[in-house]
């Protein structure tokens, strides 16, 4: 039976830290996902600097001892510049921050062979769930149609697209918004 462990927003153990990096590669590094060659060391790389955020969480999902998802991420700052990109405009009263106001859901993944057990839903539950802000957003390749499915499914909706953007891949993304977080579900 795979568990689902809530660890406390400052702490990232290292092997934590490996682990998720390798089902990051595991998951985002085969298509749909567009990568490149750089992809999995910048991950780490934005893993580690988000990780020493004061507003960082993560979610991990077990089976046995090992870590077969996870999800995390951080408050946006106020001047975070998401909306900016998006090419139609966004109403003012949907663009305006406070501090608290918005939560990013940067990494979301299940191993291939651990999905269809609602690990996913019950992640983004316990993560979301044990936050304060009043919305989450999140960013989600083009091609990566079956994902946007389940977040759809889920009750976030699709914004816009943003970008281009030079130097990165893809240089669109799908930006979805969840209006109301879900307060924090039962421990498994």
């Amino acid at each position: 039976m795979s568990e689902i462990v809530l660890r406390a927003k400052d702490e990232l153990p290292q092997e934590w830290f490996n682990a998720i990096c390798a089902i990051h590669d595991a998951v985002f590094l085969q298509p749909p996902f567009a990568w490149t060659s750089d992809t999995s060391r910048e991950n780490a790389e934005d893993l580690c600097r988000l990780a020493k955020e004061p507003t960082f969480g993560v979610v991990v999902a077990c089976h046995d001892r090992d870590l077969i998802g996870y999800a995390y991420g951080h408050r946006l700052p106020v001047d975070h510049g998401w909306w900016r990109a998006i090419a139609q405009p966004l109403p003012p009263e949907f663009t305006r921050e406070w501090d608290g106001r918005t939560f990013t859901l940067t990494g979301l993944a299940v191993l291939p062979g651990q999905r269809g057990r609602s690990l996913g839903k019950r992640l983004i539950g316990r993560l979301l769930g044990s936050r304060t802000e009043e919305r989450a957003v999140l960013s989600v390749q083009p091609a990566a149609v079956a994902t946007q499915g389940f977040y759809r499914h889920l009750g976030w909706r699709l914004v816009g697209r943003n970008g281009p953007f030079p130097d990165i891949t893809p240089p669109h993304w799908d930006v979805y918004v969840m209006d109301r977080l879900p307060r924090q579900e039962p421990a498994c």
